[in-house]
């Protein structure tokens, strides 16, 4: 097999005679053992290394005997394989001999798998033929790990982790459709370097397709979901005349610029797209599957030939970090510039970072009358972003959310069925939680859960309009837990109205209650120990809130932001009573997000587009992104700042602009 490490670096590995394999330079196929005939192999990839996809695992079977089996890892990294690599197979003494090459692609180590591609066929006398099995984004999740009852990998006598197919027997995943997964290497064109490696000779020196380049003044258009609905063996596209590029909108997933991630698509290709006669493009049906299930945003098409880029194809590999052509040079975005973890979101309001990923919710959408519609969803994502795993979907105006690292689930409310829910961080089915104690009641009397948070093993909410607080113990394991009785954290007697955000940190939890638009009657509280007390009164729609914990999980001060009022507040918690609030900003617009580390306070101002940060200690205020879509919430872990862009308002005709995101940028 060959695998490029560098630019010219060549990886070669010897293998016994008996095992009839052989591993060809790319460009001597014909050089391979007189009369033997060779099967080249050539793996690509249309996604981003290792944000997508970090390791390959490739196993090849000759009448079920194992005559390759290797793992790479580390793939987009330095001192890793190098895209576009080839695997050469000799021919057997026994040309009837069936070979068998599996890929499984894997994000996060080899046991996260994510998309599997197998080929039976046999190896061609006399030539050699090229084999083309891509790892491509449209058949992401077209393969998972197999478990036991328990949940436990099953693993063969190598440790590997057991491979399950999501295609019927005998198929395998091409272009996201399951198709037969024997080849007759018959068909099969015979190889020529050229049209693997760029118009190159495989040793570095052909060219790559730069994605974002290509795509930077691309048009946006939508797949044709209409005629999809009438006949869903077919779909199209329109496309303007003339030689074109097109790549897929993901939410994430592919390369990804500042704005928008692609997948480039391979130009007359069953698995990329053709030209019809009027101008019609047609693509692999996945991609209205996805279109029509919410997960693409749509097509980027860009014209192709002279003065532009070249038309995308087979021949034509990615750049990037993984690419063997040119040293991996591609157009990247500024390093000081935000850098999306999911683009094409629905008005997202809520953000945590927890057990290595980024979760959020996408905002449900209101209909004629202004009643919110079930279409919120909770997703995530990992840190280094890649298309967000859905996690809640028809949710009735989610509104805020809390992550459980130790039992692996996240907690949402949802505002309009007045409930409280638990789902798995890794996928599964979401459940309602239900009250401590029999019989069991459904917690369905809530009166429009807003805020959450999670400390201590104690769940707290608000009720926007209940006008309570509230905390309960949770119980029970992994995605089984279940909620005890809740107890009443509101101070006796408040007048206070429509508590929002709540924040929590080992026995204390605060909250703001936002009061009336427009007016000071809002106020922020806590509950630190066995007390309930009034932090602050007379506040300007105080919304955010969050709190400065301390090398031991408890909270030493309170920060919070007034939304109308444009200031951040403080108020001491370390001592055996509430500080007095300060003032520690001013003239900071409509404050939309709250966030605090060791160092410092951070915010956004949805009317300026901006994410700000200063010194916990007073100090100089540092801008750290501008020109953002209404920035909402913040969060932040050791090394990076996150945030939500609630994007554009809907249009007249109440469709959403879906044009959120979710940023993050390194402190």
């Amino acid at each position: 097999m060959r695998m490029n490490r560098t630019k010219r670096a060549k990886r070669t590995r010897s293998v016994p005679a008996a095992a009839l394999l052989a591993l060809a330079a790319a460009a001597a196929g014909s050089a391979c053992g007189g009369e033997k005939g060779q099967l080249m192999v050539v793996f690509q990839t249309d996604m981003s290394l290792p944000k997508d996809i970090d390791t390959v695992r490739i196993e090849a079977t000759l009448d079920g005997s194992v005559v390759y089996d290797e793992t790479f890892e580390r793939l987009g990294t330095d001192g890793s394989i190098r895209l576009p690599a080839t695997l050469g197979f000799l021919t057997p003494d026994d040309p009837s001999q069936s070979l068998r090459v599996r890929v499984i692609a894997s994000r996060g180590g080899k046991d996260g798998v994510r998309l599997l591609r197998e080929v039976l066929t046999t190896v061609p006398e006399g030539r050699t033929a090229t084999l083309h099995m891509p790892i491509q984004f449209l058949c992401d999740g077209s393969a998972e790990v197999e478990r036991d009852e328990q949940g436990n990998a099953l693993r063969d006598a190598e440790g590997n982790v057991l491979v399950k197919n999501s295609c019927p027997e005998g198929q395998s995943c091409v272009a996201g459709s399951c198709v037969p997964r024997e080849v007759d290497s018959r068909a099969l064109p015979d190889y020529e370097a050229v049209a693997v490696f760029g118009g190159g000779a495989g040793d570095g020196d052909g060219i790559c397709f730069d994605t974002l380049k290509c795509f930077a003044g691309a048009a946006s258009a939508p797949v044709d979901l209409e005629a999809f609905a009438a006949d869903g063996t077919v779909c199209r596209a329109a496309a303007p005349s003339g030689d074109v590029n097109v790549a897929l909108l993901t939410q994430g997933g592919g390369i990804c610029g500042e704005s928008a991630c692609f997948v480039p698509l391979d130009a007359e290709s069953d698995a990329g797209f053709r030209v019809e006669e009027g101008n019609v493009l047609r693509l692999p049906v996945e991609v209205c599957r996805r279109a029509q299930s919410g997960k693409l945003a749509g097509l980027a098409i860009a014209a192709a030939g002279e003065g532009q880029c070249r038309r995308k194809g087979t021949d034509l590999p990615t750049c990037g970090p993984w690419s063997a052509l040119m040293g991996g040079e591609s157009t990247v975005p500024d390093a000081s510039a935000p850098v999306p973890v999911a683009v094409a979101q629905v008005h997202p309001v809520s953000l945590r970072v927890a057990a290595g990923g980024v979760t959020w919710i996408a905002g449900a959408t209101f209909d004629g009358e202004g009643m919110a519609q079930q279409d919120g969803e909770l997703k995530t994502a990992p840190v280094g972003g890649g298309d967000p795993l859905i996690l809640g979907a028809t949710q009735a105006s989610p509104r805020d959310l809390a992550i459980d690292e130790a039992r692996q689930v996240a907690f949402w409310t949802n505002a309009e069925d007045g409930t409280l829910r638990v789902v798995p961080l890794a996928g599964g089915e979401p459940r309602v939680l239900l009250a401590g104690g029999e019989p069991r009641v459904l917690l369905a009397e809530l009166e429009q859960p807003e805020g959450l948070a999670l400390s201590g093993g104690a769940l707290a909410w608000t009720e926007l309009w209940g006008g309570g607080v509230f905390r309960a113990q949770l119980n029970g394991s992994g995605a089984e837990v279940e909620l005890g009785a809740p107890e009443e954290l509101t101070p006796t007697g408040t007048a206070f109205s429509s508590p929002y955000r709540v924040a929590s940190a080992g026995d204390t939890v605060c909250w703001t209650y936002q009061g009336t638009l427009g007016r000071t009657d809002g106020a922020v509280a806590c509950r630190v120990g066995e007390a309930s007390v009034t932090v602050a009164a007379e506040q300007l729609t105080p919304r955010e809130i969050a709190l400065d914990v301390d090398g031991e999980g408890n909270a030493a001060a309170v920060y919070w932001a007034s939304f109308e009022g444009g200031s951040v507040f403080r108020a001491d918690l370390s001592g055996a009573e509430v500080g007095a609030p300060e003032e520690i900003a001013s003239d900071q617009g409509q404050l939309n997000g709250l966030a605090v580390d060791e160092g410092h306070v951070y915010w956004t101002r949805r009317d300026a587009g901006t994410v700000v940060r200063m010194p916990k200690g007073g100090g100089e205020q540092e801008v750290l992104a501008s020109g953002q879509a209404r920035p909402g919430d913040i969060a932040v872990d050791e090394a990076t700042v996150y945030w939500i862009n609630e994007g554009s308002p809907d249009g007249s005709d109440g469709a959403p602009a879906k044009d959120g995101a979710v940023l993050k940028r390194a402190k």
